[in-house]
């Protein structure tokens, strides 16, 4: 299956009805194929958005850990800076 045309607005283009407002019927939206990947296609689409959802994960734990030592720093650069030793 080819999926990088259309092929679902081609098919409900196809079937849709009426001169002025284009519809579908229920009965016709029931017959309707929606073309699905294989399993192993689906399976590493999982596994590739698995993966991208931990780096997130690691990100948003870094992001946190930083935002903590920039927090912790904060005080000793403003003493610094009413110090004038910056």
């Amino acid at each position: 299956m080819d999926y990088s045309r259309p092929y679902l607005q081609e098919r409900i283009k196809l079937r849709s009805r009426g001169d002025m407002i284009r519809h579908l019927v229920l009965r016709e939206i029931r017959d309707l194929v929606i073309p699905l990947p294989s399993l192993p296609e689906q399976r590493r689409v999982v596994a590739e958005l698995d993966a991208l959802k931990a780096q997130v994960e690691a990100l948003k734990k870094l992001q946190v850990e930083t935002a903590a030592e920039l927090d912790a720093l904060l005080p000793s650069i403003l003493d610094k800076a009413f110090k004038g030793e910056l």
